[in-house]
C-alpha cells in the first residue's frame, strides 16, 4: 500500500514532537526549548507508553532521553521504527558528560542521531528542523512528484529499504560521525548467478531467492544495521559503529551464514553464496553515493575474482535423502 506524505500544520503550522523524558525537571525544560523552537510538544515520562501514544498522535518527530543503566530509549526506537516504517525522524537526547550513554547510542542506537543536552537547546531545535526537511526531501524524491509515481520508501518485493532512503541514512550517519567521531561501514552484496538462475527456473523462483536473501541478511546482521535493496540483484548495508578492522570478521560471518543456508528448488536444497565488498568511514570519505558506490565496486571486484577462480555461487543441490549431486546448470557470473 502506498504511503502518503504526512501533512504538517495540525496546530497552526507547528510540527508535533513526542518528547519522552523520565526526569520531570528535564522534561519541562526540554519541552519549553522545543516550544520556543516552533514545535508543538507532547511530553511523556514513560518509555512503555511511547508506542501506544505514538499510534494515537502520529507525531512528526520523536525525541527520547537516552540514559543508563537500561537505555530504554534504544528499545523504544526499535518499536517506533516498526510503527512508522522509518518515515518519522528520531533523536536521542544525551548528557554530553556521560561517555557511557554516548558510546551506547553510537554503537547500539539503531543508527539514530544524538543531540547533547545543552543549556539553550538551540542545537536540538535546529537538528529537528533539519531532520524534517531531510525527511520531506526524501519523501518527495521517492514520491516522484514530477512523474506522478507512488511514494515508496521500501522495496516492494523484499520489504527492505530502497536506495534513496539508504542514501539518506548514510548521509545522516556520516554527519553524526564527522561531528561526534567514530566509524561506520557500508557493505554491498549480490548473488552472482542470479541471472542464470532466473533463466533456468523462472522469474517467480528468482524473486523468491531475492526475498530469501533479504530474510537471511536480516537474521544475520545486528538490530542497529540497516539493509536495503539497491538494484535488481544487489543489496547494501549500513553498519554503524563498524570500523575497517572489524569488517573481515563481519563479512565472513555473513558469508558463512549463506553457506549454511539452503534454498528449496524443485524439492531439493540449493546451497547459496554471496559476493561481498565494503568500505569504511573515515578511511574512505565522500558523499553517500560515493560511499555506496565504493562498496559496490569492492563487491564487484570480489565477484570478478571469484569468477576467475571458478568459485560457483550456487555450489550444488542436496536432495531430501541427503545425497549431494551436481546441479544441472553451471551458475556462474
Amino acid at each position: 500500500m502506498a504511503l502518503k506524505r504526512k501533512q504538517l500544520g495540525r496546530a497552526g503550522g507547528q510540527p508535533t514532537v513526542l518528547l519522552v523524558e523520565p526526569r520531570a525537571e528535564d522534561l519541562e525544560r526540554t519541552r519549553a526549548q522545543l516550544a520556543e523552537a516552533g514545535f508543538r510538544v507532547v511530553p511523556l515520562t514513560r518509555f512503555d507508553a511511547a508506542a501506544p501514544l505514538f499510534e494515537v498522535i502520529r507525531p512528526d518527530a520523536v525525541v527520547l532521553a537516552a540514559q543508563p543503566p537500561d537505555f530504554a530509549a534504544v528499545a523504544t526506537v526499535l518499536r517506533l521504527r516498526q510503527l512508522s516504517r522509518g518515515t518519522v525522524p528520531l533523536l536521542y537526547l544525551v548528557d554530553p558528560n556521560d561517555p557511557e550513554a554516548w558510546r551506547h547510542c553510537v554503537e547500539k542506537g539503531q543508527c539514530v542521531d544524538v543531540v547533547p543536552r545543552m543549556g539553550s537547546g538551540a542545537e536540538l531545535g535546529l537538528k529537528l528542523h533539519a531532520q524534517l526537511r531531510l525527511r520531506d526531501s526524501v519523501l518527495r524524491a521517492a514520491e516522484g512528484a514530477d512523474t506522478g509515481t507512488a511514494l515508496v520508501l521500501h522495496d516492494p518485493l523484499t520489504g527492505l529499504y530502497n536506495k534513496p532512503f539508504l542514501l539518506a541514512l548514510i548521509g545522516m550517519e556520516a554527519r553524526r560521525a564527522e561531528r561526534y567521531g567514530g566509524a561506520f561501514s557500508v557493505a554491498a552484496c549480490s548473488l552472482p548467478g542470479l541471472r542464470v538462475f532466473r533463466k533456468q527456473y523462472g522469474k517467480a523462483m528468482a524473486d523468491r531467492m531475492l526475498v530469501y536473501t533479504a530474510v537471511v541478511l536480516g537474521q544475520t546482521l545486528r538490530e542497529s544495521d540497516v539493509v536495503a535493496r539497491v538494484s535488481q540483484e544487489e543489496f547494501a548495508m549500513l553498519l554503524p559503529g563498524t570500523a575497517a578492522e572489524a569488517l573481515p570478521a563481519l563479512l565472513s560471518r555473513i558469508a558463512a551464514r549463506f553457506e549454511l543456508a539452503r534454498f528449496q528448488v524443485d524439492g531439493k536444497a540449493l546451497r547459496t553464496s554471496l559476493c561481498l565488498g565494503a568500505v569504511s568511514f573515515p578511511d574512505v570519505i565522500g558523499a553517500p553515493t560515493q560511499l555506496l558506490g565504493g562498496a559496490i565496486q569492492e563487491m564487484r571486484r570480489a565477484r570478478g575474482a571469484s569468477a576467475g577462480g571458478r568459485q560457483e555461487p550456487f555450489a550444488g543441490v542436496r536432495d531430501e535423502e541427503g545425497g549431494l549431486e551436481q546441479i544441472a546448470v553451471t551458475l556462474s557470473s
